[in-house]
C-alpha cells in the first residue's frame, strides 16, 4: 500500500529528492513542466512582499511587464501572470495605456457584505444615510483578544445606524485596537471607515472573511432599530486582515427582516448576491421570485 505523490520543485538543482514519511508512504518530489508554470507564482509573492514592505507603497506604479520580464528572467507572459495574480488579490489595479498600481482597500465585490451591500445602494440609487450613535473606548473583549491574536490589546468601538430617511435599516458595530483608536476619534459620519483606517494608520487591508448567519434581535437591538421584538435579522460578522495576515478591523452589523431581504443566484460555478431594500416593511418575500427586475442583474 506504498502511496506515490508527484511534485514539482522550481530549484533547478533539485531534479528529484525521495523522502521516507512512514513505512506505508513513500513521496517522490521531481521536478517537471510544472515549474515554469508556477513561476508567475513566485514573482507574484516577491511583489507581494515588496508592497508589504512598503517599497511599493499605496498608489506607486509599479514596473512595466516587460520591465518585470527583464528583472526575473522570464516572458513577458509569465509576467502578466503575475500580475493578474494580484489583481485578482486586490492588491494592485491595471489601467490600461497608463500602468499598473499600488491598490488602496477597496471593496467592491457583489458578495454578502456591508461593502456590498452599500454599493448595492448606491447602484440602485437609494440613499442610505449614516448616523452615529456613540464611540466608546478602553474595552474589555475576550473574543477580540482572540480573533486579533493579542491577549493585552483593549478595543475602541463605534455604533451606527443607517437609515432610509428617518427608518434604520441597519445596526452596525465597528471595532480596533485601543492602539489605532485615532480612527474612531476621527470618524465622521460621511467617511468611508476603511478608507479612513488606512489614512490613518497606514496599514493595508489586503483581504476580509465574513460570516452571516440569522438572528433574533435582543432588547437593545430592537430598541436601537426602533423594532417590536420577536424579530429577525441577518447578523454578519466580519475580521478584516492587513497584508501582514493580521487582523486589524472587526465588524458585526444587523440587518433586520422587515427592511432587508437578501437574493441569491447561483449558476454553475458562480454565485451572485443582490440586496432588496423595502422601504414599507411589507413586502412579501416570497412572490419575488416572480419579479423579472429582480433577477435580471444577476444572470
Amino acid at each position: 500500500n506504498i502511496k506515490i505523490k508527484n511534485f514539482f520543485l522550481t530549484d533547478p538543482l533539485l531534479q528529484f529528492k525521495l523522502h521516507i514519511k512512514s513505512s506505508r508512504s513513500l513521496y517522490i518530489y521531481k521536478r517537471g513542466k510544472m515549474g515554469k508554470q508556477l513561476r508567475y507564482l513566485e514573482i507574484a509573492q516577491i511583489i507581494k512582499a515588496k508592497i508589504r514592505n512598503g517599497t511599493y507603497p499605496q498608489g506607486k506604479s509599479l514596473p512595466s511587464q516587460k520591465e518585470l520580464s527583464d528583472i526575473f528572467s522570464t516572458s513577458i507572459m509569465t509576467a502578466r501572470q503575475a500580475l493578474a495574480v494580484l489583481v485578482e488579490e486586490g492588491l494592485i489595479t491595471i489601467v490600461h495605456g497608463v500602468g499598473t498600481f499600488v491598490s488602496a482597500p477597496q471593496f467592491h465585490s457583489n458578495d454578502i457584505s456591508l461593502q456590498g451591500f452599500q454599493n448595492e445602494m448606491d447602484r440602485q440609487k437609494i440613499k442610505i444615510l449614516n448616523t452615529i450613535v456613540s464611540k466608546e473606548y478602553g474595552l474589555s473583549k475576550p473574543v477580540l483578544n482572540t480573533l486579533f491574536n493579542d491577549k493585552g490589546l483593549h478595543f475602541s468601538s463605534l455604533t451606527r445606524l443607517r437609515t432610509l430617511g428617518d427608518i434604520p435599516v441597519i445596526l452596525q458595530r465597528s471595532y480596533v485596537s485601543d492602539e489605532n483608536k485615532v480612527v474612531i476619534e476621527n470618524y465622521l459620519k460621511e467617511n468611508s471607515l476603511y478608507q479612513l483606517f488606512t489614512e490613518e494608520t497606514n496599514i493595508m487591508i489586503a483581504q476580509g472573511q465574513e460570516i452571516v448567519s440569522p438572528v433574533l434581535l435582543q432588547k437593545q437591538e430592537l430598541e436601537l432599530l426602533q423594532l417590536k421584538g420577536p424579530c429577525t435579522a441577518f447578523r454578519t460578522r466580519r475580521i478584516s486582515i492587513s497584508l501582514n495576515d493580521k487582523v486589524v478591523l472587526y465588524d458585526e452589523a444587523y440587518l433586520p427582516e422587515p427592511y432587508v431581504i437578501m437574493a441569491s443566484r447561483k449558476q454553475g460555478k458562480i454565485n451572485k448576491f443582490k440586496y432588496i431594500i423595502n422601504k414599507e416593511g411589507t413586502l412579501n418575500s416570497i412572490m419575488s421570485f416572480n419579479d423579472p427586475d429582480l433577477w435580471e442583474d444577476l444572470i
